[in-house]
């Protein structure tokens, strides 16, 4: 760490931090973060791995983060690689063009993701999810997953939300008000209590709830 103070912590090369408050934290090296981290900005654009939880008003990684704890962020922008391996994952906003995996559940109001997302459960107001390689992970992997076809669907056990809009995800549970199933997805049950909208190419079991098909 080149300079560890409450204003900001910037980690290049190789270091290890003890944890702590910061206005910014930047990470372009690789960085283990041995305690809790609290920011108002975390940038990641190396490697770093929290061994506790994290709290940031913005968290934006272009890199790989790895999260052993809890995390909690207002915005939450991942372009790189993200794991969360505590019970959850809450923001207000999240947008995801690389790979997000969350052991337990994602908690936000906003989620808008071109990318891969794996997780228990996600809960929030707007959901969409339209992973495919072609549009988020090819830039990442440099046409691996385009090579060997992985990464092609982000995989929930349990969606819920006031909107949905799904393209290639796999569920066992979607529910919402409003709720879009498209290109590929393979949900077992959904539930809809307003608008239900479902592409050909969708293979849905279980349907239930008072919903009209548009």
């Amino acid at each position: 760490m080149a300079k560890e103070d409450r204003a900001r912590g910037k980690a290049e090369g190789v270091s290890t931090v003890r944890g702590g408050t910061y206005d910014e934290f930047d990470v372009n090296g690789v960085c283990t973060v041995l305690g809790p981290l609290e920011a108002g900005l975390v940038s990641v654009n190396g490697v770093c791995t929290c061994e506790s939880d994290v709290t940031a008003r913005h968290l934006d990684c272009k890199g790989v983060l790895t999260i052993h704890g809890n995390a909690r962020a207002g915005e939450m922008d991942v372009e790189g690689v993200v794991s969360v391996g505590g019970a959850k994952l809450e923001a207000d906003h999240i947008r995801c063009e690389g790979l997000l995996t969350v052991k337990g559940e994602i908690s936000a109001d906003v989620i808008e993701a071109d990318g891969k997302i794996s997780a228990r459960e996600i809960v929030g107001d707007r959901i969409v999810i339209k992973s495919f390689w072609r549009r988020g992970l090819a830039k990442l992997l440099f046409g691996i997953g385009r090579r060997f076809k992985m990464f092609e669907f982000s995989e929930v056990e349990l969606i819920e939300a006031t909107t949905v809009e799904l393209q290639y995800v796999k569920a066992v549970s979607v529910s919402g008000r409003d709720v879009t199933v498209g290109r590929e997805c393979e949900i077992e049950r959904v539930d809809c209590c307003g608008k239900l909208k479902i592409d050909p190419t969708a293979k849905v079991g279980e349907i239930s709830g008072d919903y009209v098909v548009v």
